[in-house]
């Protein structure tokens, strides 16, 4: 605990520091509330394997860069996990002392806020890049946690958000001067341009895939989208044993504690819709695609 504080102050001293466009005035702090349907596991489940789960990951992350940076999140298709793999991986990275920002660069379809369960009248990232707000007037900071957030309140599934790359190249630039990792959640890979336009800017990028869903067909072209940035693929709901080549996986734990979820919350009828408990395995850039193409679906159901 006393590391966690050490870091805690050191990252609130940071954003004190006369230079820099974050300050700690105005980077307000919030708490999240944590709630029997929220899907952020350091927040319902610290101890548990999920969290370890998440845990194992950052791991791999810091490894391929100990220095932190600015990784994008993206996935085949939606519904495949990446937000919820953004949002947990931040804290998981906030966990260890690391100063972390988590940015929704989602523009059509943003899920932080919701998946945070947290609403403001703050500006958000759309301001911020169009110029109608500084990145402090529009950045919270998560209570007792060296973690701060960049939302968007709404966004538009119908039109493609037209953002200035220099604008953006800037808000990236010093985002990472103040954070160790910038964490972005983006829009799908495909059919969208979004990633392309944002990729250039960042150190790297996962793919978040959800084994027996995603279509086999989307994973190359995704794959070729990321090209050089991919440092890895993040399998979703993938049931593995026996195989040293993934970094965890689900277990007869995670299956107890999903029937009794579903057993706890029948009777009154609050069974969230997509609870994950998101048995997820990390695949090197090395890794075979067609051991990938294995999880995934033929068809798009």
């Amino acid at each position: 605990m006393s590391s966690q504080r050490n870091a805690l102050s050191d990252f609130e001293a940071d954003l004190q520091s006369p230079g820099d466009p974050i300050s700690a005035t105005t980077s307000l702090p919030i708490d999240l509330e944590s709630d029997r349907v929220s899907r952020v596991v350091f927040l319902t489940d610290p101890g548990g394997l999920a969290a370890e789960q998440y845990k194992i990951l950052r791991r791999r992350l810091c490894g391929l860069k100990s220095d932190g940076g600015i990784v994008l999140l993206t996935s085949p298709a939606p519904s495949d996990g990446k937000t919820l793999t953004s949002v947990n991986l931040a804290f998981s990275l906030a966990e260890l002392g690391h100063s972390t920002c988590l940015v929704d660069l989602d523009f059509r379809a943003p899920g932080i806020l919701d998946t945070l369960r947290y609403r403001s009248e703050a500006p958000d990232v759309l301001d911020i890049l169009q110029g109608r707000a500084r990145i402090s007037e529009a950045i919270r900071r998560v209570q007792g946690r060296p973690l701060c957030l960049l939302g968007i309140q709404a966004g538009d599934p119908t039109s493609s958000f037209q953002f200035d790359r220099e604008r953006l190249a800037s808000f990236l630039l010093r985002l990472r001067a103040a954070f160790a990792w910038v964490i972005l959640d983006l829009a799908p890979a495909i059919p969208f341009s979004d990633v392309s336009e944002v990729l250039p800017n960042v150190d790297g990028a996962l793919m978040v895939v959800r084994a027996g869903k995603t279509k086999k067909s989307l994973v190359g072209p995704s794959l070729e989208v990321l090209a050089s940035k991919l440092w890895g693929v993040v399998l979703n709901d993938a049931v593995v044993s026996g195989d040293s080549s993934y970094g965890y996986y689900r277990d007869k734990q995670v299956d107890d504690r999903r029937r009794k979820l579903k057993a706890d919350t029948r009777k009154s009828g609050e069974f969230p819709q997509n609870r994950s408990f998101h048995s997820a395995c990390f695949h090197a850039v090395r890794q075979n695609k067609s051991d990938l193409d294995s999880h995934c679906s033929e068809s798009a159901g």
